[in-house]
């Protein structure tokens, strides 16, 4: 009786140390995808924001670049176009500062391209 009270206990010390049952690859997959396009999400609400600010016929000539550390950088045909989107940068930052905090941007760079 003492020799299974012993392996009982054993078993069930043995038990308690396995790890739990392996979670399908799906769910791994799915907890790292979501982990990293949170920012992506938050980058395609910038643009359309952007888009919206600043109108399809500016659009037509400048683009998003990156957003990074808190600066969102647009490269801009020169000539008149860059001139317009550096007197509007500014109403645009504030835009999307109000519209969307969690964005973080407090910068804006204009860039030729």
């Amino acid at each position: 009786m003492n020799e299974e009270f012993i392996l009982s206990q054993t078993n069930k010390k043995i038990l308690a140390n396995r790890p739990a049952a392996a979670e399908p690859i799906g769910r791994d997959v799915y907890n790292w995808l979501s982990k990293y396009t949170k920012n992506t999400k938050k980058n395609t609400s910038i643009i359309t924001l952007l888009e919206q600010i600043v109108g399809s016929e500016m659009m037509a000539y400048c683009k998003a670049d990156s957003i990074r550390g808190g600066v969102l950088k647009i490269k801009v045909q020169s000539g008149p176009y860059m001139f317009q989107m550096r007197n509007m940068s500014g109403e645009i930052l504030r835009q999307l500062q109000t519209a969307l905090p969690s964005s973080n941007v407090n910068e804006i760079k204009i860039i030729a391209g």
